[in-house]
């Protein structure tokens, strides 16, 4: 890949011009996560010892490097630029590629005016479904990315493993576990601050704050900016290990919540808290004069309840470019990593792939499904409950999490195989969608290609044959339209309403009756409400079409009018 010709000439790469994966791994993580090989005795420093395996692992794998470390005069970014975006996902429809993994998250401008947008638009009429991460910018309202309806977005939960030492819970672990169990002087990151330093920036265990003196042979408590960035982590491991601490304790903020994730290699023995076991710890330390701490060997717990939860690093809705479209949800594990050794990360980007190995098989399965096809069929078999059959709980643990956290749910793979029905379109449906966003939109030559595409007099987003229903400012009426393909055996489906409080929906016709495959039934559902009795806030429901074997779940999103 050439330099880019939008960088200033006297900008420099900091790495080979190579499509090697020889910066932080993250490409070659997450394609393995796709699909991977069958590898024994893949373990993280023995933790999580077993069999690795892609999603899909006898696919064939093919990877377009776009992000590059690069050095200029007045900034330093590790990053793509939206060019080499374009070119990476025009190369892949050339090559025939049948699923995309993006693992990036786009920057969310107008749908019109966005590189990526468009990219993906491209792959999809040429039958090629990208799969993206949602991003990792939550728990904050708002913050999801590549929302464009034609994508399939990703979010990331927990799974059912815990490791813990001593009985505590904890989400990450470095890669030594061979510590000796003793007692070692615990110091926070303020007390152990340099003379003249800033004691905020001790507390995170910044570079150049902390006193080697006051730390050797102790374990350092270190707290997090209040944000979701891995590198803070390692950063604060590396200060720990050059001020000759022999462990680190790394506490998050109460706002990241209980949820997170982010399994990181560190510089020495590291045990990362959530908020709420961190102030435990430092009441610890408060009450006595020489605290102390040890590092036990960890346990590998499977099968724990309540699983998954969301991630409180995973972007949330709604739909900040149109609050009519609702996207969806998935989860992370354990993938072999760039290095000769294994470990496991988080993030949307590793949620991404396990979905895009989904799609895979589903396209292997279903070769002439279309990608809104495919894409429906893992959107409205996804499940949003637990494996204690209770709602997924949000990433603080005491509350529910909404449709704006999880999308449709947690995907279920054997059921998206098998999905009886689907809400299909074809690339003039995403026309007319995009003809109504922005408003002033008449021609759409960049998505269209070949021609000019005239946009319909008239369009009704409460029409567009998502598998997901938002209706956004609700005035007491509305009737939304959806079509339901059978790719199925013939069935008789029949609703199951659950509306959002104070929200009476009818459904148009009574039952779906199917006789054969690839018929299509339209139906209508009519919502009505006293608007002066509704929230204020988005209110959630959800509508189920079974026969008894099959379930198609779309989730229901309402919010009233301003009054």
């Amino acid at each position: 890949m050439e330099k880019n010709s939008n960088l200033q000439e006297n900008c420099t790469f900091n790495q080979k011009l190579s499509p090697r994966d020889d910066t932080d791994g993250h490409g070659t993580h997450t394609l393995s996560t796709a699909g991977g090989s069958i590898v024994p005795f893949a373990s993280w420093g023995g933790l999580a010892n077993g069999t690795a395996i892609g999603m899909a692992p006898k696919a064939r794998l093919v990877a377009y490097k776009t992000n590059w470390n690069v050095q200029c005069p007045t900034f330093k970014t590790i990053g793509s630029n939206e060019i080499d975006v374009m070119a990476a996902f025009e190369a892949a429809i050339d090559d025939g590629v049948d699923v995309i993994n993006y693992s990036q998250a786009s920057n969310n401008s107008a749908y019109l005016d966005d590189g990526t947008g468009i990219a993906t638009f491209h792959a999809m009429k040429n039958g090629i479904l990208t799969i993206a991460g949602a991003g990792n910018s939550g728990p904050n309202a708002g913050t999801a990315a590549n929302n464009y309806p034609w994508v399939l977005s990703v979010g990331a939960s927990t799974i059912d493993r815990v490791f813990s030492a001593h009985g505590t819970r904890f989400y990450d672990f470095v890669s030594k576990v061979d510590v000796p169990s003793e007692l070692y002087p615990l110091i926070t990151g303020a007390d152990a601050r340099i003379s003249g330093a800033n004691v905020s920036d001790a507390s995170l265990c910044q570079g150049g704050s902390i006193d080697v003196t006051k730390v050797t042979g102790k374990i350092l408590v270190c707290r997090n900016a209040g944000r979701i960035v891995a590198k803070d982590e390692t950063l604060a491991s590396v200060v720990a290990r050059d001020a000759g601490a022999v462990g680190m304790i790394f506490v998050y903020e109460e706002k990241i919540g209980d949820g997170f994730t982010l399994s990181q290699f560190h510089a020495v023995n590291t045990i990362v808290l959530s908020y709420k076991d961190g102030e435990t710890l430092f009441s610890y330390i408060n009450s006595t004069r020489t605290p102390t701490a040890s590092i036990s060997g960890v346990t590998n717990t499977l099968g724990v309840k309540p699983s998954p939860i969301m991630g409180s690093f995973s972007s949330r809705g709604p739909n900040q470019n149109n609050p009519g479209i609702l996207k969806i949800f998935s989860l992370h594990a354990l993938q072999k990593s760039f290095k000769s050794s294994y470990c496991m990360k988080t993030g949307t980007s590793m949620a991404t792939p396990h979905v895009a190995g989904i799609a895979a098989l589903i396209k292997k399965v279903h070769p002439d499904w279309s990608t809104a096809a495919i894409k429906s069929a893992i959107m409205t078999t996804a499940s949003p409950l637990d494996n204690d059959g209770m709602p997924i709980r949000d990433s603080n643990k005491t509350s529910d999490a909404t449709p704006f956290a999880y999308g449709s749910g947690h995907v279920k793979p054997n059921m998206a195989m098998d999905p009886g029905l689907v809400y299909d379109m074809n690339q003039y449906d995403y026309l007319n969608f995009i003809c109504a966003y922005p408003p002033e939109s008449t021609t759409l030559k960049e998505f269209s290609q070949q021609h000019s595409y005239k946009c319909p007099r008239s369009f009704n987003i409460l029409d567009f044959n998502y598998p997901s229903i938002s209706i956004v400012n609700f005035t007491g009426n509305a009737i939304v339209t959806r079509k339901l393909k059978n790719v199925g055996p013939p069935g008789t489906y029949v609703p199951r309403i659950e509306p959002p409080p104070g929200v009476s929906i009818m459904v148009e016709p009574k039952t779906l009756v199917f006789s054969q495959k690839d018929q299509i039934i339209v139906f209508k559902l009519i919502l009505t409400a006293d608007i002066n009795h509704l929230s204020t806030d988005y209110i959630f429901g959800s509508l189920v079409w079974s026969d008894a074997k099959h379930v198609v779940r779309s989730p229901i999103i309402v919010k009233a009018k301003n009054k």
